[in-house]
């Protein structure tokens, strides 16, 4: 490589980290309430999922280990919250069957079961969750 050629791909450097950087974008997720369910003996969890900075996920199925007031583990369950529309806000509900909402107080994203996009599987979607909530449980990962 010649003395022109190397500067030229130092100068593009810059270039291709950012690029790199910014194909795993954030995905914001709150638990926005939780609702008794007295006819089914439920309890109903919203989340609302923030995708406007990201693509189009195809799947996303979470591993959820929810733990009482008192910090003992008191369910386990696999939910699935895909799609995600790309630049896009949705809310996804999901029931908690023969668990009391109030029992709840914490609920922890244990694993990332499935992430896919267009592009394919995806590793890093854990680290792309951005968390929040506004009921009483935490949501923690």
């Amino acid at each position: 490589m010649n003395h022109r050629n190397l500067m030229q791909a130092l100068l593009l450097l810059p270039f291709v980290t950012f690029a790199g950087i910014g194909s795993a974008q954030e995905i914001k997720l709150e638990l926005n309430k939780m609702e008794p369910q007295p006819e089914t003996q439920a309890c109903r969890a919203y989340l609302v999922f923030d995708n406007s900075a990201g693509p189009a996920i195809e799947a996303l199925q979470l591993d959820l280990i929810l733990f009482d007031q008192t910090g003992v583990i008191a369910r386990r369950l696999a939910v699935d919250t895909a799609p995600l529309r790309a630049a896009k806000t949705t809310v996804k509900l999901f029931d908690i069957p023969d668990l009391d909402c109030a029992d709840i107080g914490r609920i922890l994203i244990n694993e990332v079961l499935e992430c896919r996009d267009a592009e394919g599987p995806q590793t890093d979607c854990i680290e792309r969750l951005t968390l929040s909530t506004r009921a009483e449980a935490q949501l923690v990962k």
